[in-house]
């Protein structure tokens, strides 16, 4: 007997939006509550709602104290918490175990005297490992290796652009995707359609579209390939493969660890979030030959 609302938060964000509606709400119900962070739009939305039946969900809450705290202030106390390993050893989600591979490269990027600042090493790193023929043709193999499906996390769109081609040239009988920020949804829906009915699909997806509240059974392996070190961004990423399915008994991941000057330092935060999750890792190391 009640009336629900369902709400984008793009189209409430909208200034054509008349959000006078909101102070009649008897309960409100956040997902992704962790995106709820300090200073951002969402908290100007909370406070036009004065019910004090506010429920939040989310998989991950942030580090920082100061969001936490703005959290529990806007939505309220901590009531429950199951941890991914408790799930997983409930049967509710797959087991999942990672496989690190330890990129030593031939030659590296040099941090530069004078001039230079830590920004501008950051993003030269990053160019490094977008560009790096090497290191695409290694997550190639990768690929032609198994028979299931694969889903490769990168934050650039340049690194996806070159990650598609290198895709569609070295893995001729793959179905290769790319979803960035302007693939329709309808052109998503009828991709994630594709991954459920089949095998030997691969999408290259921005982490920041695929890595939270997509849901997809059919997937059997996911490729870190962009690097960093956000733990949200790092577990929902993980909880994309997690989804239990009749043919898939582990998800396995494979998170590249480049043996660069902030690579490593981001390989140890991902290692610390795996532990904490209670997840099993293993390393190999990979040089490149001459």
């Amino acid at each position: 007997t009640s009336n629900i609302i369902i709400a984008n938060l793009g189209i409430l964000h909208s200034k054509n939006s008349n959000l006078s509606w909101l102070e009649g709400i008897d309960m409100v119900v956040v997902d992704e509550v962790h995106k709820i962070r300090k200073g951002n739009e969402v908290n100007k939305l909370l406070a036009l709602i004065k019910t004090p039946h506010k429920f939040g969900f989310t998989g991950t809450l942030p580090e920082e104290k100061e969001d936490q705290w703005n959290i529990i202030g806007k939505i309220g106390p901590l009531l429950y918490e199951k941890n991914s390993y408790e799930l997983r050893t409930e049967n509710y989600v797959s087991n999942a175990s990672i496989q690190m591979l330890n990129i030593f490269y031939q030659t590296v990027p040099k941090r530069n005297s004078g001039n230079f600042t830590p920004t501008d090493f950051y993003r030269k790193e990053l160019d490094f490992i977008i560009d790096n023929k090497f290191r695409n043709i290694l997550l190639s193999k990768i690929v032609n290796k198994v028979s299931k499906n694969v889903l490769i996390l990168i934050d650039f769109i340049k690194h996806g652009e070159i990650l598609e081609a290198t895709l569609k040239a070295s893995c001729p009988n793959k179905k290769i995707f790319f979803i960035r920020g302007e693939v329709e949804v309808e052109e998503r829906e009828r991709i994630k359609s594709i991954i459920e009915a089949d095998n030997d699909v691969v999408v290259v997806a921005i982490s920041k579209i695929f890595s939270t509240g997509i849901n997809v059974k059919n997937l059997h392996y996911i490729v870190f390939a962009g690097g960093g070190k956000a733990k949200i961004k790092t577990v929902q990423s993980i909880g994309r493969g997690l989804r239990l399915h009749i043919n898939k008994d582990k998800l396995i991941i494979f998170d590249i660890s480049d043996q660069l000057y902030y690579g490593i330092q981001h390989t140890s935060k991902r290692k610390q979030i795996y532990e904490k999750e209670k997840i099993q890792y293993n390393t190999t190391d990979i040089h490149e030959k001459a």
